[in-house]
């Protein structure tokens, strides 16, 4: 599995995850902000892949 990244509007990002077994793709929106936030719709599983690909973009130390 992987998780992309794409920023959708400007400072505005979803990050999509392929489940090839349950055949879904799961998304996850982030915001770019002074207290950036990630608005998280997936199982608790795909955390690891998410936190990485947030890495990509802002740490995720910052995210409230």
């Amino acid at each position: 599995m992987d998780t992309s990244v794409t920023e959708i509007a400007p400072d505005v990002y979803r990050l999509s995850t392929y489940v090839s077994d349950a055949d879904i793709v799961f998304n996850q929106f982030l915001v770019d902000a002074d207290e950036p936030l990630i608005f998280h719709t997936g199982p608790r599983a795909l955390f690891p892949l998410v936190s990485a690909a947030v890495a990509r973009v802002v740490p995720v130390e910052r995210l409230r």
